[in-house]
């Protein structure tokens, strides 16, 4: 592996927090892990994400040592991406369960048939501790409460794709709303995918939003679906 793990367990956090720390030397790892949530140590190779203590935070550890080079590389779109197995683990558990989620970011435009692929599945969830739950056998990070972040908690976990979903998204004060946040909720519809009803963003929620991120390739993706 080119990228060695250690769970780490700063004095500074009690017995509430933990590090997940990740080394590399490889720059485009570097890169990504940066992208994907990690502060980079003093030491420029070494980089950590703060997370809760869960009581089986070590078996989670396992998992993560296991995919995160699966993870990083993909995010680099080094290595391909199962989307599909994801989002199908995903679905299947959530059928008989209380959970309310919906897929936004490009998930949710390439379940329609939308030629893009996904970098990872962003999710939507009215409860991050049931999520996790529900996916708790491919939790590579627990479920975690957040300061500081768009969302007051969240968790990954990986089943081909990472699958990142958070709960109590703080608004964003755009109009449309952002996908993720809770007041999005109103711009959803009903796409069928193998034989599931998924809840996605209306397109012209989705086009809004890219709009302002300034991803042209994905705003000309939309319009083409749109017709327009």
């Amino acid at each position: 592996m080119s990228i060695a793990t250690e769970l780490r367990r700063p004095a500074s956090a009690g017995d509430a927090k933990v590090d997940f720390v990740a080394r590399t030397t490889v720059p485009v790892y570097q890169q990504r892990l940066v992208k994907m949530g990690w502060q980079p140590d003093a030491d420029a190779r070494t980089f950590a994400r703060r997370l809760d203590a869960a009581p089986d935070v070590e078996a989670i550890f396992e998992r993560f040592s296991r995919h995160v080079e699966a993870m990083v590389r993909q995010s680099a779109r080094l290595e391909p991406i199962d989307w599909e197995q994801g989002l199908e683990l995903l679905a299947s558990r959530a059928e008989d369960s209380p959970l309310r989620w919906w897929l936004y970011g490009s998930g949710a435009l390439a379940v329609r048939g939308i030629a893009i692929e996904p970098g990872d599945l962003d999710v939507h969830v009215n409860d991050a501790a049931l999520a996790a739950e529900l996916l708790g056998d491919h939790l590579v990070e627990p479920l975690t409460h957040m300061t500081g972040w768009v969302a007051d908690a969240g968790a990954r976990a990986f089943a081909g794709v990472l699958v990142e979903w958070l709960a109590g998204a703080h608004p964003s004060g755009h109009q449309p709303p952002h996908e993720q946040e809770d007041t999005a909720e109103s711009h959803l519809e009903p796409v069928t995918w193998r034989g599931h009803q998924i809840l996605v963003p209306r397109l012209e929620l989705q086009l809004a939003v890219a709009e302002r991120r300034g991803l042209a390739d994905r705003v000309a993706l939309i319009r083409e679906a749109m017709g327009s």
